[in-house]
C-alpha cells in the first residue's frame, strides 16, 4: 500500500499500463504508476483509475468517447454549453444547449437532430459541431481547438463511431475526488497541479482532470488555469472547486500569513472544543488569536449579542466586582433567561421565516390587515423561544401546520378564528401549529413553496435550478421539480369539505355583493355582533382518486379550495423517491427526513445561522447558501457543532452556551499582526454595526431614566426587537420606522439573509447627530437628562450630582464601560464649564451616543 495526496493505493502488476493515475505536473506529485484505487471503508480495490482523456487521444485510437463521460464535460471545459455562449437561455446561431452540459437528452437532441443537425452522418469530419470549435468555417465563438489536439480527436472519434447518446442502463455518476485534499503553499509564486477523479456507480474510475471546470472563491489568493494548476498568490486561504458531471469538490488551500507554523506555533489556550477546532485552524495559516476581551468588553458584546440589549450600569458594577473564576458562564446563563433573549432570537427567527405583516395582508379574504396574523405569529415563536422548546419542534409547528385544530370541522374552525381577528397573540400561541408561514401571498404556488422552504429551514439557494442545472451544486431541474411536488396539494383558500358553509357565511353577511368599503363595514359589525367570518384556511389536498400531475406543474388553488391532481411522487433533496399517496400529509416526510438526512443540512444551516450572529460571518458565508463550491471555513467546527446540537435535542441554549463559552467568541477585537487582516477564521472579534433593532433600542435606552431602563429590561412590548414584526407596532411613531429602515432592517419579502443590512450610510450620522427624534429622546421627561439634571436652579433638598460621577454614569449606561483618567478629566473640564448642568450634561449623552464606539459592537 501506497499514498499519494491521501488517495490510498494498491499496487497492481507493472504490466499493466492503462491503470496508471498520471499528472500534468508529474514532478510536484509522487508517481503512482500501475495503481487500483481502493475504498477507504474497507481497503478493497474497486476499480482501475483510467488514465486521462488527452493521454489516451494525444494520437489516434480505436476508443470510442462516451457522450456523457467526456464529450459533455469536454464542450464544458471549452466554454461551449456557458452563459456566454451555446448554454444561454436563447443559445447561439441558432444553437443551444443545457447550462453546464446537464440535460444529456436534450443536449444529444440538438446535436443530432433538428431541422439543422450539427451532425453529418455520411461525412463526421464535415460536421458543424466539430468543423466551427475548429475554426474550419466561421464561428463566432472562436476557436475552441486545433485540428491536430487531443479535443478534435475525441470528437471525431465520437462522431464517427455514430454519435451515441448516453446509454439507457449507464451507470450514474457516483462522486467526484481531488488531489491533494488540501494544498498548503510556503511562499506566494508556487504551483501545485490538482488531479481529479470521477467514480461511478459501477465501481469505474477515470482521471478526469482535462475535462473539469475549476474556479477559485477568492483570486486575491490564488488563482487556479483551466487544466487545474493553483498558482499561490496572496497569504491567507481560500477553497478551489472542481466541477465535473453532477461533482463539485472544493479543496482548502492555504498560503499561511506568518512563520508562526508548525513548532513556532506558540502555546494557546483551546479550553473548549469549538476553540481546540477554531486554534487547528490558525495553526495552519500561522495566526495568532486575540487575547482575551476585558470584562466591560466581553459583559456588553455578550449582552447585545444574547439579548440585543445594552448591559445596565448596575449589571456592569457588579460583573466588574465579581471576582469569580466562573462569572462569564453565569452571566450567559443569566442572560439566557432574559425576556430580551426570547424576544431578539424570536425575531431572529421571524426573519428567517419571512413574518411580514404586508405579506400577510389580504390573509384572510374579508380582514385586510396583515398586522394581527403578524403579532400572532411572532407571539406564537415567542412563547416557544421562551420555554427552549427544541427548534425541530418548533420548525415542525410549522411545517406541519394547517389552519384547522384537530377534530375541528370548517364551522368551528370559522368561529375560532374570528375570534382571534384581533388577538394580540397570547390566544394564538396556545395552538400546536403556526399556519400562517403557509397563508403568506408570497408562497401560493409549489415552486415558491420549495425555494422559500429550502431557503428557511436547509439554508439552499434553489432559484437557479428552476430553470436549469445549479451552476454551484449537485440540484437539476429535474431534482427542483421532483422535490416541489412534496407542496403540490397544499392549499390556501377552502377545503372542500367547507365550501357549503364558506357560501352560506357569505350570503348570512351580504358579502358577495357588496364592494371594499361596505365589505368592511359588514365584517366589522359581524364582528361586534360574534358572528362568524367566512375564513380562509391552510390545508392539505386529498391525494385519494386522482391522477397524477405532470412534474413542475404548477397548482392554481381558487377560493373554493379546488385543487388540481398532485404529482403522485416526489424525491428528497439527495435522498429517496417518495410514493405521496400513500400519505395523508406529503411534508410530514420532509419532516421526517431533515431531522435524519446525513447531510444534516436542517441543523447545519441554523448553527451557521447562530455562529453568524456571534461572530458577524458564518463558518458558511453566505449563511444562506449552503453549497458544494462554497464550503465552511472549518468544517471540523461546524460538524461538531452540528453534531452537538442534534445529539442534544435540537436544544437552542446549549448552541448559545457553546459558542458564548468560547475563548473564541470572548476574544479581544484589538488585533495582533498576525490576525489584523482575519475575517473568517475567529482568531478575534470583528466589530460591527448593530443590528437596526438593537441600535434603536440602545439609543432610546442610553437616554432613558433609571426606572425607565429596568422597566425595558422586561417588558417587550415597547422593545424594537420585540413583537415589533416588519415595523415597530407599539409605542413607536412613523419616525421610528423610518430609523429601522435607515438601520437595514429587513421587510421580509424575499427569500434572502442578504435583506438585513449592517451597512453604514449617511441616514443613520444624520439621525444620530441632528434628527429631531434623537434630541426629542434626550430631552424627554422619563429621560436621564432631566432625572440627573432637571431645568431651574438645584433645591436645597437636591443638589447637582458631581461631574465625575456624571461622567462615570454617562459612559457606563452609552459605552458600557468606565471612562479613563483622561476621558474623565475632559468631561469634568467641560461639564464645569457649561452654562448650565442640564445643557452640559445633553452635550455629554449626545458625544458619546454620536462615537463609533457607541454604534458598534464590539
Amino acid at each position: 500500500m501506497v499514498s499519494v495526496a491521501g488517495l490510498s493505493l494498491t499496487r497492481a502488476a507493472e504490466s499493466t499500463p492503462e491503470l496508471a493515475v498520471k499528472s500534468v505536473a508529474a514532478s510536484e506529485q509522487p508517481a503512482a504508476e500501475s495503481a487500483v484505487h481502493t475504498a477507504a471503508a474497507d481497503q478493497t480495490p474497486v476499480a482501475a483509475v483510467r488514465p486521462r482523456i488527452d493521454q489516451r487521444f494525444a494520437a489516434n485510437t480505436d476508443e470510442v468517447p462516451d457522450f456523457r463521460r467526456h464529450v459533455l464535460p469536454m464542450f464544458g471545459r471549452l466554454g461551449c454549453n456557458g452563459r456566454a455562449c451555446h448554454g444561454s437561455f436563447q443559445g447561439q446561431g441558432g444553437f443551444r444547449l443545457s447550462l453546464f452540459g446537464y440535460d444529456f437528452k436534450a443536449d444529444h437532441d440538438a446535436i443530432c437532430q433538428g431541422k439543422e443537425p450539427r451532425v453529418n452522418p455520411a461525412d463526421p469530419a464535415a460536421s458543424l459541431i466539430i468543423q466551427k470549435p475548429s475554426k474550419q468555417v466561421d464561428h463566432e465563438g472562436g476557436r475552441r481547438f486545433a485540428v491536430d489536439s487531443w479535443q478534435y480527436r475525441v470528437l471525431l472519434s465520437w462522431l464517427q463511431a455514430g454519435a451515441k447518446s448516453i446509454a439507457a442502463d449507464g451507470p450514474e455518476f457516483g462522486r467526484l475526488e481531488v488531489l491533494p485534499r488540501e494544498v498548503v503553499f510556503a511562499k506566494a509564486g508556487e504551483t501545485r497541479q490538482m488531479t481529479v477523479i470521477a467514480h461511478w456507480a459501477d465501481g469505474s474510475s477515470e482521471d478526469v482532470t482535462p475535462i473539469c471546470r475549476y474556479r477559485t472563491n477568492d483570486d486575491s489568493i490564488c488563482k487556479v488555469d483551466e487544466n487545474g494548476l493553483i498558482v499561490s498568490l496572496e497569504k491567507g486561504d481560500t477553497h478551489v472547486v472542481a466541477f465535473y458531471d453532477n461533482g463539485v469538490q472544493p479543496i482548502s488551500v492555504l498560503l499561511p500569513v506568518s512563520d508562526a507554523v508548525g513548532p513556532k506555533y506558540p502555546q494557546v489556550a483551546t479550553p473548549t472544543k469549538v476553540d481546540e477546532l477554531v486554534v487547528n485552524k490558525l495553526r495552519k495559516l500561522g495566526i495568532i488569536p486575540a487575547d482575551l476581551a476585558d470584562d466591560a468588553e466581553f459583559l456588553r458584546r455578550v449582552t447585545l449579542d444574547i439579548t440585543g440589549t445594552l448591559p445596565t450600569t448596575a449589571a456592569l458594577e457588579a460583573f466588574l466586582a465579581d471576582s469569580s473564576s466562573d462569572k462569564r458562564a453565569k452571566q450567559i446563563d443569566l442572560l439566557l433567561e432574559r425576556p430580551a433573549y426570547a424576544a431578539w432570537w424570536t425575531t431572529k427567527l421571524c426573519d428567517i421565516t419571512g413574518n411580514s405583516s404586508a405579506n400577510l395582508q389580504n390573509s384572510q379574504q374579508y380582514v385586510q390587515d396583515g398586522a394581527a396574523p403578524a403579532m400572532q405569529w411572532y407571539s406564537w415563536m415567542n412563547k416557544r423561544v421562551k420555554e427552549n422548546m427544541p427548534y425541530d419542534q418548533i420548525v415542525a409547528g410549522i411545517v406541519l401546520a394547517v389552519s384547522r385544530e384537530p377534530g375541528q370541522d370548517y364551522e368551528q374552525y370559522c368561529e375560532k378564528a374570528t375570534s382571534l381577528v384581533h388577538d394580540n397573540g397570547d390566544e394564538f400561541a396556545k395552538r400546536e401549529t403556526m399556519p400562517y408561514y403557509w397563508a403568506r401571498k408570497s408562497v401560493r404556488k409549489p415552486d415558491d413553496m420549495a425555494l422559500g422552504f429550502a431557503y428557511a429551514f436547509l439554508g439552499v439557494r434553489m432559484q437557479c435550478s428552476q430553470c436549469h442545472k445549479h451552476p454551484f451544486d449537485q440540484w437539476t431541474k429535474q431534482d427542483f421539480d421532483q422535490f416541489a411536488n412534496f407542496f403540490n396539494r397544499m392549499g390556501y383558500g377552502v377545503a372542500p369539505d367547507g365550501k357549503e358553509k364558506y357560501s352560506q357565511l357569505i350570503s348570512e353577511l351580504g358579502l358577495k355583493e357588496k364592494k371594499q368599503p361596505e365589505q368592511k363595514k359588514a365584517v366589522e359589525a359581524a364582528l361586534a355582533a360574534g358572528k362568524s367570518l367566512p375564513m380562509q384556511e391552510v390545508f392539505v389536498g386529498n391525494a385519494a382518486a386522482r391522477k397524477p400531475l405532470a412534474a413542475g406543474k404548477e397548482i392554481k388553488v381558487k377560493s373554493s379550495g379546488k385543487l388540481p391532481s398532485p404529482a403522485a411522487s416526489a424525491k428528497l433533496l439527495g435522498g429517496d423517491k417518495i410514493d405521496l399517496t400513500e400519505l395523508a400529509d406529503p411534508r410530514q416526510a420532509l419532516m421526517d427526513w431533515m431531522r435524519h438526512d446525513p447531510e444534516r443540512y436542517f441543523a447545519r444551516s441554523y448553527v451557521n445561522r447562530v455562529w453568524a450572529g456571534y461572530f458577524s460571518v458564518g463558518i458558511i458565508e453566505p449563511t444562506d447558501d449552503l453549497n458544494q463550491a462554497n464550503p465552511p471555513s472549518n468544517k471540523e467546527l461546524l460538524d461538531y457543532l452540528t453534531h452537538g446540537f442534534v445529539e442534544h435535542h435540537y436544544d437552542m441554549k446549549w448552541l448559545h452556551r457553546e459558542i458564548c463559552n468560547s475563548r473564541a467568541y470572548q476574544s479581544s477585537w484589538k488585533s495582533n499582526a498576525t490576525n489584523r487582516w482575519d475575517t473568517r477564521n475567529y482568531s478575534r472579534a470583528i466589530p460591527r454595526r448593530m443590528a437596526a433593532e438593537v441600535a434603536y433600542d440602545a439609543v432610546v435606552q442610553a437616554t432613558a431614566s433609571d426606572q425607565d431602563i429596568d422597566r425595558l429590561q422586561q417588558e417587550m412590548a415597547d422593545r424594537a426587537i420585540g413583537p415589533g414584526v416588519d415595523v415597530p407596532q407599539k409605542g413607536k411613531s412613523a419616525k421610528g420606522n423610518y430609523v429601522l429602515t435607515a438601520f437595514g432592517k429587513p421587510i421580509r419579502a424575499t427569500n434572502c439573509d442578504c435583506e438585513r443590512s449592517s451597512d453604514p450610510s449617511l441616514l443613520q450620522t444624520i439621525y444620530l447627530r441632528n434628527d429631531s427624534e434623537l434630541y426629542g429622546l434626550i430631552d424627554r421627561s422619563s429621560g436621564w437628562l432631566r432625572q440627573v439634571a432637571p431645568p431651574g436652579k438645584p433645591s436645597a433638598t437636591k443638589q447637582p450630582i458631581a461631574p465625575e460621577l456624571l461622567a462615570r454614569q454617562a459612559y457606563m449606561r452609552t459605552l458600557s464601560r468606565l471612562p479613563s483618567d483622561e476621558e474623565t478629566a475632559k468631561a469634568v473640564e467641560y461639564l464645569s464649564a457649561a452654562a448650565n448642568p442640564t445643557s452640559g450634561v445633553r452635550d455629554l449623552l449626545w458625544a458619546l451616543v454620536n462615537t463609533k464606539e457607541f454604534i458598534v459592537n464590539h
